[in-house]
């Protein structure tokens, strides 16, 4: 017979009283292989650039003149002036620009202005006539007209931006009739002094825009690179590649939004090695964002988690009695948990009508409403479960299998929700210009690992949810 079987004389497995000899039952432990936690699938981390775009704006705004004027009659429009032989005429004005107005939608900014006027011209009727004055808008309401320019702003794979602007060109609102002279129209002339504005527009665009690639890298480095989370826990989000979409303007603000492909994860230990991946070029094709998962471990008190288990076998305070009631009972002694992944054994310890020890063995569930890792399929190892049908049949086994299921229990409410708290710390912080925003209430149990040698036991959940990043 094997040495793990209980080796006593028959009359042990045939008389059970007080004064009987007591059966020993010491089982193999079960061999079970360790698991790994594995890789988490990819995540993504929503980016947002944010360039201020009212300074731009305003620069070529007071690049140009708000008002233009020629004095009478000096102004000939190309025609040679109104003397012989051009016969053409000879104007003066004063011509006000309002301050622009802008609109925005998607990636087109619309600058809107609008003038009012006064032209006051003479000429000679007929060419060899007199001299013939009028004028609009001088004694009377300035005539009025309006123009629009709408810039189209471009992004590009290497973090550049361009800006284009084009002119719908002036609308007169109101005629300049002037008597004898006719109707003169000289409204795109009037406006043609402004005509640098939408030049300015994509200069001065252009300039502030070549503020994306530097604000680009400063999130690619700070994603790149370990963050602490805790004295010896570190996130890595390891970003690979990022999707830009168009830029999105508004009168304030231009936002360049983008998706990164991550691959985060938790580690405990002494800080990670530093990344030195240089920003890549974007792609152009936007990407679905909001997926992030990052596999977080959670190390609870070893020594904590035994006092709790003996605690609730009332090792060490009378202990309890399987049965209950009668003379021929087990009392729990000691209790010892390990944990090698997706499985968990327990060594209990005890004495009573039998003595030795018992392995059992059960699959990690974790509750996420009462932060309790249970052990529902908890039952026998193989050996231990024939030692016990053939040492101690007078214990109901189901029964005290079914007790064990509920009262070996591991509490990681402490140690998750602090691991919680550092991990929303790390992921709502600002570094930098790169404001990190971000939110993973979503948990699942992976894996459970206890060493009793090591004195420690680590709980790896995937915690899911949603992470932004910031930059201004």
């Amino acid at each position: 017979m094997k040495s793990s079987v209980w080796i006593k004389s028959l009359a042990c497995g045939a008389v059970l009283t007080l004064t009987a000899c007591v059966p020993t039952v010491r089982p193999t432990a079960p061999e079970l292989s360790r698991t790994p936690v594995g890789e988490p699938p990819p995540s993504t981390i929503d980016l947002t650039i944010s360039v201020p775009v009212k300074p731009m704006l305003d620069a070529a705004e007071t690049s140009i003149p708000s008002s233009l004027s020629a004095r009478e009659y000096v102004e000939f429009f190309g025609t040679g002036g109104p003397n012989r032989p051009n016969c053409g005429i000879g104007c003066g004005y004063e011509v006000t620009r309002s301050p622009l107005s802008f609109d925005s939608h998607q990636n087109e900014i619309t600058g809107n202005l609008s003038f009012s006027y006064w032209l006051s011209c003479r000429k000679r009727i007929p060419c060899r006539g007199r001299l013939v004055s009028a004028s609009c808008g001088k004694t009377e309401p300035r005539r009025r007209a309006s123009e629009s320019l709408t810039t189209q702003i471009n992004t590009l794979p290497n973090w550049t931006a361009n800006a284009t602007t084009k002119d719908s060109g002036v609308t007169a609102q109101d005629e300049c009739a002037m008597g004898r002279l006719g109707v003169v129209n000289q409204t795109d002339k009037l406006a043609a002094g402004f005509g640098g504005l939408g030049k300015a527009l994509d200069a001065k665009l252009d300039e502030g825009l070549s503020g994306l690639r530097p604000k680009a890298e400063s999130a690619w480095d700070l994603l790149s690179n370990p963050i602490q989370v805790d004295s010896d826990t570190w996130l890595e989000l390891k970003p690979e590649r990022v999707s830009i979409s168009a830029v999105q303007a508004s009168s304030d603000t231009l936002q360049l939004g983008g998706v990164l492909l991550a691959h985060p994860k938790v580690d405990m230990g002494g800080r990670p090695p530093a990344a030195r991946n240089p920003l890549p070029d974007a792609t152009l094709n936007p990407v679905a964002g909001g997926r992030f998962s990052v596999y977080t471990p959670v190390k609870a008190d070893y020594s904590a988690i035994e006092v709790a288990l003996k605690q609730k076998l009332k090792i060490g305070a009378g202990g309890l009695h399987y049965p209950p009631t009668g003379t021929h009972y087990l009392t729990p002694t000691d209790v010892t948990l390990y944990g090698y992944g997706q499985k968990a054994a327990f060594r209990v310890a005890f004495t009573g009508i039998a003595e030795g020890y018992a392995y059992l063995v059960g699959t990690p569930s974790f509750d996420i409403n009462t932060n309790l890792l249970s052990f529902p399929d908890l039952d026998y190892s193989p050996d231990t479960r024939k030692l016990a049908l053939e040492s101690i049949q007078w214990v109901d086994q189901d029964a005290f299998i079914r007790d064990l299921r509920t009262r070996l229990v591991v509490d990681l409410a402490g140690p998750l929700n602090q691991a919680k708290s550092k991990l929303s710390d790390a992921l709502n912080r600002r570094y930098g210009d790169v404001q990190l925003a971000g939110s993973v209430p979503r948990l699942a149990l992976l894996s459970f690992y206890a060493d009793p040698k090591q004195e420690q036991a680590i709980a790896y959940f995937s915690m899911s949810g949603a992470v932004k990043a910031s930059v201004h």
